[in-house]
């Protein structure tokens, strides 16, 4: 008797994590524009959601023989994305830490980056 396992639609997991990855940014954004700790916390909480996202993807690449794409571009791709609201985090960490205020100049950045994430999200 063969068992059939279900089809994992990676590239749903991959767009889901990257929108959250765009959702971080976005909080980022925000929290640039007026450094409130509640705009931080924004950051962590959807951090850690994309984490899940993440946590769920290389889950089921472990579990799966045939993949869509290859298996080590699919990784690498879902880590890229997590980089970015990674590092979202310790930004937003570290200024809170140090007691950073932020300048327009770091409210542009984090528009552009905002914009690249969107791209990204879409791309995906």
């Amino acid at each position: 008797m063969f068992f059939k396992r279900k089809k994992v639609d990676f590239f749903s997991i991959l767009r889901r994590q990257a929108v959250k990855a765009e959702e971080g940014i976005r909080a980022l954004v925000k929290y640039m524009q007026d450094p409130n700790p509640i705009h931080g916390t924004a950051v962590f909480t959807l951090e850690e959601e994309a984490d899940d996202i993440r946590r769920e993807l290389v889950e089921e690449l472990n579990k799966t023989f045939i993949t869509p794409m290859d298996r080590e571009d699919i990784y690498d791709l879902s880590r890229a994305v997590d980089d970015l609201i990674d590092y979202a985090k310790s930004t937003v960490e570290e200024m809170m830490a140090f007691n950073v205020q932020p300048n327009q100049h770091m409210v542009l950045m984090t528009q552009g980056l905002c914009e690249a994430a969107s791209a990204i999200a879409e791309a995906i």
